[in-house]
């Protein structure tokens, strides 16, 4: 390590101004990545994490690179070039830290690591530089800007010590208040209050918000409590839609006055600036809320309109605001009710097929549904739409000698095709590999299809090609009393 002035070759100070360069650019993407690792979802944070540590590593390397090629070939005086070799290790174990810190901003000491990545590093390449270019500096400027630079790096640094503790003092209150909340969830009674229910569902992580949402769904006076609550303005908005509660003309009411209340209470003053972070969370709750009430029939084109223009109030308003907006789109108003309602009470004759035949998989109300179904003015045309979604079409199939459908020609078109798809994707065993014709039922399900190929045919459905696929599908399997017997009824079905 020189102490003299001697000035580095052109080569020297190229390949440093080259490292420097290679620096930058990493050193500002470690530090935007860092500034956001919990803006995604569990796979998405830690992606980033990874990112980050892979930046953090190379940025290290290519500062290790240009300290060394600095102290050897610049001119620092003998403890810049110690220090040096000393902090940059150091400080990439502090930088390390900090991402370790940052994982979980929310708690202290927040975002304040990234402090560490974010000024170390130019204080590093601004150090180095200075000692392989003495004409860039005032004569006599190396103790002072030594000291300073070195200093710098050394004291933030080391303050990834204060932050490490202020971590684990956060950490021993939220675990202190965690095992309080415990104790007092074991403590409930075994009918709890809906309001009691509530500060595991929105206080701090306790590990029991799905069991006390569980419990909460469960209570018999959940609907009461939450009328209740609706009124008295306590009701966590976010959770409406997961109580499993009857979307009574009472609650839709209680729910909108609620509503109102809450706009009016998050609205600025005139000429205030605020920002838009400051009451997201509550702003998705109210949306979630509204889009259950609106699909459950409860118009809320006022309070929309209300939240709408109370957010766009706010610097950079989110995506809710769309939300807001598709709310009061007619279209929208009882859409769930008539298309996936949760609860089989809430079905009507306005309800779609599919929202009958949702609850087939139920064998408590599975002939009660398909008898709902038989009576819909619409079933005929709705079942041709559910044809046309690969989702629902099997469902049609599976259940179309029950529904008492007219055989009309679309519904004979739609059904066919269908059937020529599912009887198209079943594999065909070569003949020197016999399988039983039971297998053939297995890949099928359990053969509904063939049950609804002969109502086609028994119905005037003219289209044969469904029956020669089925027919052709069947003989590929071995012979056997019931595929032979189906192969009969297929045979009668085609005649006149």
């Amino acid at each position: 390590m020189t102490t003299d002035t001697a000035k580095p070759s052109t080569f020297v100070t190229a390949v440093a101004i080259g490292l420097a360069v290679l620096a930058l650019p990493v050193w500002a993407l470690a530090v935007a990545t860092l500034f956001d690792l919990t803006g995604s979802d569990a796979a998405g944070n830690a992606l980033s994490r990874a990112y980050a540590a892979i930046e953090l590593i190379v940025l290290w390397l290519l500062l290790g690179a240009l300290a060394v090629l600095a102290v050897t070939k610049g001119t620092f005086a003998r403890p810049g070039g110690i220090a040096a070799l000393v902090l940059i290790p150091v400080s990439g174990l502090a930088a390390a830290q900090a991402l370790a810190l940052l994982a979980n901003a929310a708690l202290a000491p927040y975002r304040w690591p990234i402090v560490i990545p974010a000024l170390v590093p130019p204080l590093m390449i601004a150090a180095c530089l200075w000692a392989l270019r003495p004409g860039w500096r005032a004569p006599h400027a190396d103790r002072n800007a030594t000291a300073l630079v070195w200093g710098g790096t050394l004291v933030l640094t080391l303050a990834i010590v204060p932050m490490m503790l202020m971590r684990n003092q956060a950490e021993t209150r939220v675990i202190a208040q965690r095992e309080k909340l415990e104790a007092e969830f074991a403590n409930l009674p075994t009918e709890p209050a809906l309001w009691d229910l509530t500060p595991f569902l929105i206080g701090p992580g306790t590990g029991k918000s799905s069991e006390a949402l569980e419990r909460a769904r469960r209570l018999d006076r959940r609907q009461n409590d939450t009328e209740v609550m609706l009124e008295r303005g306590d009701f966590p908005l976010v959770y409406l839609a997961a109580l499993d509660l009857t979307p009574s003309d009472t609650l839709c009411e209680k729910a909108r006055g609620l509503l109102r209340r809450r706009v009016e209470a998050l609205t600025p003053p005139d000429g205030a600036q605020k920002n838009y972070t400051e009451i997201v969370e509550r702003v998705a709750g109210a949306v979630a809320a509204m889009e259950w009430l609106v699909g459950y029939g409860c118009a809320c084109d006022d309070e929309a309109l209300a939240w709408e223009t109370m957010v766009k109030r706010y610097r950079d308003p989110g995506f809710e605001v769309y939300r807001l907006r598709d709310l009061r789109d007619p279209a929208r108003l009882g859409r769930v009710l008539r298309e996936d309602p949760a609860q089989f009470a809430m079905l009507t004759p306005q309800a779609h097929l599919k929202a009958w035949l949702k609850f087939t998989d139920d064998a408590a109300v599975r002939d009660a549904a398909i008898a709902g179904a038989r009576q819909l003015a619409r079933r005929t045309p709705e079942a041709v739409e559910m044809l046309g979604n690969e989702w629902m079409a099997w469902t049609v199939i599976r259940y179309l000698p029950a529904l008492a459908l007219d055989a009309t020609e679309p519904l004979c078109r739609a059904a066919g095709a269908e059937l020529r798809k599912q009887f198209g994707g079943i594999y065909r065993p070569r003949p020197d590999e016999p399988r039983p014709y039971s297998e053939l039922l297995a890949r099928l399900g359990t053969g509904e299809q063939f049950q609804a190929l002969i109502w086609l045919l028994s119905h005037g459905c003219g289209d044969h090609a469904p029956l020669a696929e089925a027919e052709a599908l069947i003989r590929t399997y071995q012979d056997s009393p019931d595929r032979s017997a189906m192969l009969q009824r297929l045979a009668q079905a085609r005649r006149p």
